[in-house]
């Protein structure tokens, strides 16, 4: 974003518009997401602060402001953002981008890979547990072999939500849960919304564990521990789980790098101690 005037020509009645519209939207942020706004005498109220939005940003409160009364230009990828972090309906988008720029937004990213038949392919051909996810560790596509640690019941569709906050899967599946599952995603989440903190996705998870937290006494405590260290990729580390033919396994967790550098699709490999066939 620069600091000089929009360039579309915008009248003053359009900067009031725009100036509206994101007044609008940052009150309608839900009071106690993690976006809620807080008073300076620490009360909560509807809706996101302009201090709040900044942080959330990465820009100071000063330039926000500019920026929400429409003194300064705007790029595309910056408007993404901000219709991310305000959590904007496509409508509200849509009239965002004209009033800024004076132009259609771009079609929103699409994190839909190409090629599906070949990815399941690698899946299918391995004895291996695995599946591939992305960004927002949302589960599309898995093998039988992945499939049947659950042994019937659900398949997780997304590992954050199934690890954090499945509590039956504490006691049956993820074994040494604190330590060994809940801790380390945490700080993987936390790198992720440091790292892309407009990413709506992102931004729901983060939302859904503060809802959850208030209700699992087991999860403030870890959010707080996770705070300790750095998040550090698990990649070739050992995860402790209950599995329904060998019995408790600790399999080693190997990743790809991400298939393609927006949407952070990448293969999981849930690896036993042994080859499969000389398992239990």
């Amino acid at each position: 974003m620069t600091t000089a005037p929009q360039g579309n020509g915008s009248t003053p009645d359009q900067k009031e518009q725009f100036q509206a519209l994101l007044a609008r939207c940052r009150a309608a942020v839900e009071a106690d997401s993690p976006g809620g706004a807080a008073t300076t005498r620490g009360r909560r109220h509807a809706g996101l602060s302009q201090e709040r939005a900044a942080s959330m940003l990465g820009m100071s409160v000063r330039s926000y402001g500019d920026f929400e009364r429409g003194l300064t230009r705007a790029e595309p990828e910056f408007l993404d953002r901000v219709a991310s972090v305000l959590r904007m309906s496509a409508h509200e988008r849509h009239a965002m981008f004209l009033l800024a720029t004076g132009q259609e937004p771009p079609q929103p990213f699409s994190n839909q890979l190409a090629s599906v038949p070949a990815y399941q392919l690698a899946l299918d051909s391995s004895v291996l547990p695995g599946y591939l996810s992305n960004r927002c560790w949302d589960i599309e596509l898995t093998n039988q072999a992945y499939r049947d640690i659950w042994a019937g019941t659900e398949v997780p569709t997304n590992v954050l939500r199934y690890i954090l906050f499945n509590k039956a899967a504490r006691d049956t599946v993820l074994l040494e849960w604190r330590d060994g599952w809940a801790l380390p995603f945490l700080r993987q989440l936390r790198a992720a919304m440091a790292a892309s903190p407009w990413e709506l996705g992102l931004v729901e998870l983060h939302r859904e564990l503060e809802d959850v937290a208030r209700r699992d006494p087991a999860l403030p405590e870890l959010m707080e521990r996770s705070l300790d260290d750095e998040y550090i990729h698990p990649n070739g580390e050992t995860r402790l789980i209950h599995h329904p033919m060998w019995g408790p396994t600790r399999i080693t967790l190997l990743m790809t790098r991400p298939l393609d550098a927006a949407s952070g699709h990448r293969f999981v490999w849930m690896v036993p101690p042994k080859p499969v066939d000389q398992m239990p």
